[in-house]
């Protein structure tokens, strides 16, 4: 009937050989395959420093003072308000858009962007 003993089914070493060195070199090489492509998913080294946060020492800062820091190639302006022109801001509320900003950013993007 058949050539195969009571027991345990004989096992070919070598085609377990073969399969399990198969696939190794396969796993292997998918790997070194995939590394190039994750890696590309960090930031570069040029985006990092163009997007970085910029850190400013304002404790020197007098009131009335203002400094200029440059931060993704664009001037930023760090003015030390006095209590009286911070009180003096809620009179202006008038003329902001959106005062309380109760509106998220989204309503202000045109539709066909």
């Amino acid at each position: 009937m058949s050539d195969m003993t009571s027991g345990s089914p004989r096992i070919d070493t070598s085609k377990r050989t073969w399969l399990i060195a198969s696939s190794c070199a396969g796993v292997a090489g998918g790997v070194a395959t995939a590394i190039p492509f994750v890696s590309t998913f960090q930031p570069s080294e040029k985006a990092k420093a163009a997007g970085a946060a910029v850190e400013v020492d304002i404790s020197a800062l007098k009131v009335g003072e203002k400094i200029t820091v440059e931060w993704r190639g664009k001037p930023v302006w760090i003015l030390k308000r006095s209590p009286d022109q911070v009180a003096e801001l809620a009179k202006l509320d008038g003329q902001l858009a959106d005062p309380l900003s109760k509106r998220h950013p989204d309503e202000f993007t045109p539709s066909h962007v």
